[in-house]
């Protein structure tokens, strides 16, 4: 007579589930450590301020020097802003350098420079909103658009430089950004 072993898996090692179990958990902990800047919060999401990646705007604006035909600016907005962000990328044709920022409410506002069309630089940033009515702000005239998940858009020209202003800061932070920014020198070259 022959007698096999029971089925159940009892005895045999860390079964499936076991496994399972062990990497579910490592997902769950690795997704914890990358998203340690952010907290759930019902009514918004809020920001470890202490924990964003800060940049180097002037450096930033010297590095762009090199990947666009067009002047730049690199504004320096008051310490309370956190610097968290730049890249320089194809965008309808031209090119577009971009830098973003963490406000002092924690809301976030992108200066985009490019010799992109308007259309196609809206579009890269927020879609195809429709235009709302004109802005004044930095001692230019700003063509204003309502873009995804409701964040605001202004787009100016600046001596042959396109600029846009993009995010869901305040329109007072709008401003200083604007302000600021038609007020900084442009990077020298070379």
């Amino acid at each position: 007579m022959v007698v096999s072993a029971p089925r159940g898996g009892s005895g045999r090692g860390v079964g499936p589930l076991a496994i399972g179990t062990i990497v579910l958990a490592v997902i769950v902990l690795a997704l914890t450590g990358l998203t340690r800047a952010c907290s759930f919060s019902p009514t918004a999401p809020t920001v470890d301020r202490g924990s964003v990646q800060r940049i180097d705007v002037a450096q930033a604006g010297r590095d762009a020097l090199g990947a666009v035909p067009f002047a730049v600016r690199a504004p320096a907005m008051p310490p309370d802003w956190i610097a968290q962000s730049t890249d320089v990328r194809p965008v309808g044709g031209g090119r577009a350098f971009r830098l973003g920022w963490v406000t002092p409410e924690s809301a976030f506002v992108r200066l985009v420079q490019s010799d992109a069309p308007e259309d196609a630089l809206v579009t890269s940033e927020q879609g195809a909103p429709p235009a709302l009515g004109p802005i004044a702000a930095g001692g230019h005239t700003w063509t204003t658009y309502r873009g995804v998940r409701g964040e605001a858009v202004w787009v100016t020209d600046v001596a042959g430089v396109r600029w846009l202003l993009t995010g869901d800061a305040s329109p007072a932070r709008f401003t200083q950004l604007a302000e600021t920014t038609a007020g900084s020198p442009v990077v020298p070259r070379g």
